[in-house]
């Protein structure tokens, strides 16, 4: 994990790059927001839904007070409010259906909080697509959900319509994470049910009754226990995000400034394999990541069980096969056909940039009278070189991305032999413990050697797994490098050989490249 000084260099060295590309306000936005983010350092949360749905209201009813927010039927929220709630920022925003500025505004924040409160209400149309399409991008970023919903209608929250109001959420995330392919998004969501009008007026008049009657204890406590599980962890993760997408917008003005249409179109496919590069890894690390923490118990479990030396190691050998490398493979399949994919889109938008010029010749001919036919004669010479400077470029790429289809694969088996070696020592050492263990005839002895056992067994079976990830994580890198760095230099080389006149702001992306988190 980068430091504080790395932080404040890296944003330095980003507002040098790019102050003449975007306005001092926006500089100073950009390097306000890190400044704040690392001063505090504490999570962040940000109160989300349909306008109409009760934002305000529920805001007022978690502070105990009617003028904390504004309320209304219509979206009165048009900026961006803080409060500090038990010590943490929570913030109040436009409506993801509210005017189009306000919504921007929305979305730009979304990227800066850790804790989404994605609040909808009963009495409207809680079920249209468009609520779920942006639940589901809310978890893909990896952001920790809680669907608030504003029971307006009053119903008892044990009641039969509660049920099925719940199922209906229920199933509509199903299908939404069906559509978007987020297996069992139900279980990267929580969900409370609050009466927020309620709730405010218990706690205004000081009714116990209401308050309880509101259930906003419950939403109280699932805040906290999200705030709880938020480390610096996810409030790093935050920052690395927004740190990215602020370079990547400003890449975006550089890609727009250079006017070449083929330098244009291979800066567009540098940024693209770059930010591929960045995601593919993500995912990756991720997969493995989830599996380990599977892997690490079926070893404890065999431990504790007093399995053999044999089936231990049949336990590896089938969890690798089955529950990790089928997955990983499947995914650098997914990796190489992407790739191939955009390579030959790149391929059909050269040529048919060149069919332009071929057309801009006929008409130059047909047409004796143009007065700027020496240079049009001068700029169709140099496309044309261009053209078969990108062609013979593409056939290289390609040829490389049939390489690398098979690449991993050794890869993997000189990972899995150099891990094999580790795993051996780790058994051997566990299974000499759980002899000595056997060997104890005193019960008060025999009793402290169990209790050292299963130490033993817990401490190890997570040492294993961190050496294995530690192993898979740095061939992911390995392989990841190989791929993408060759097809990312041959394209950078044939950037700088198609103009030159935009050296210095293809200087300034790639010193932004190098600073991404």
């Amino acid at each position: 994990m980068i430091n504080q000084n790395d932080y404040k260099e890296i944003v330095q060295d980003v507002v040098k790059y790019s102050r003449e590309l975007v306005s001092d306000s926006e500089l100073n936005k950009f390097q306000k927001h890190v400044e704040n983010k690392l001063e505090s350092f504490k999570p962040t949360l940000m109160v989300y839904g349909t306008y109409n749905a009760g934002k305000s209201t529920l805001l007022n009813a978690l502070f105990g007070k009617e003028e904390m927010a504004k309320t209304g039927d219509a979206p009165e929220t048009s900026t961006i409010s803080a409060y500090i709630y038990n010590g943490y920022t929570i913030y109040d925003t436009p409506g993801i259906n509210a005017p189009q500025e306000h919504e921007e505004v929305t979305t730009e924040h979304l990227k800066k909080c850790e804790i989404i409160l994605f609040v909808i209400s009963n009495d409207g149309s809680f079920e249209e697509e468009y609520i779920y399409k942006k639940i589901s991008e809310i978890v893909k970023s990896n952001k920790p959900l809680l669907i608030v919903v504003n029971n307006k209608k009053g119903n008892d929250i044990d009641s039969k319509e509660t049920i099925q109001e719940i199922n209906k959420i229920n199933i509509n995330l199903s299908k939404i994470g069906d559509q978007e392919g987020i297996k069992n998004i139900e279980e990267k969501v929580s969900l409370v049910i609050v009466d927020a009008l309620t709730a405010l007026e218990g706690k205004i008049e000081n009714e116990q009754e209401l308050i309880e009657e509101s259930n906003i204890f419950q939403l109280e406590m699932s805040i906290n226990k999200l705030l709880d599980n938020v480390g610096s962890n996810e409030v790093v993760h935050t920052l690395n995000i927004y740190i990215n997408q602020y370079i990547d917008n400003i890449i975006s003005k550089i890609d727009k400034q250079i006017d070449n249409p083929e330098l244009q179109k291979t800066e567009e496919i540098l940024t693209f394999l770059e930010k591929f590069k960045n995601k593919s890894e993500i995912e990756l690390k991720n997969i493995i990541h989830k599996k380990m923490n599977i892997f690490e118990s079926g070893i404890k479990e065999r431990f504790l069980n007093d399995s053999s030396e044999e089936e231990i190691y049949q336990y590896l050998e089938s969890f690798l096969d089955d529950e990790l490398i089928s997955q990983i493979k499947l995914k650098f399949e997914a990796i190489s056909n992407e790739l191939q994919l955009r390579v030959e889109q790149f391929s059909e938008d050269m040529k048919a940039i060149n069919i332009g010029y071929d057309k801009i010749k006929i008409d130059n001919n047909e047409n004796n009278a143009l007065e700027s036919s020496s240079f049009i004669e001068d700029t169709l010479k140099e496309a044309l070189s261009n053209k078969e400077l990108v062609t013979n470029i593409t056939k290289e790429v390609l040829l490389k991305l049939r390489e690398f289809k098979i690449l991993f694969k050794g890869k993997w088996e000189k990972t899995l032999g150099k891990y094999a070696e580790r795993f051996a020592t780790a058994v051997n050492v566990l299974v000499g413990v759980y002899e000595i263990h056997q060997s104890v005839s005193s019960h008060n002895k025999e009793v402290e050697r169990q209790r050292q056992y299963v130490l033993s067994a817990k401490n190890k079976s997570a040492e294993i797994a961190d050496k294995l990830k530690d192993d898979l994580f740095s061939s992911i890198d390995s392989i990841l490098d190989e791929i993408f760095n060759v097809l990312i230099q041959d394209f950078r080389k044939a950037s700088f050989d198609l103009n030159k006149n935009y050296k210095d702001l293809i200087m300034i992306k790639d010193n932004l490249l190098e600073l991404k988190i």
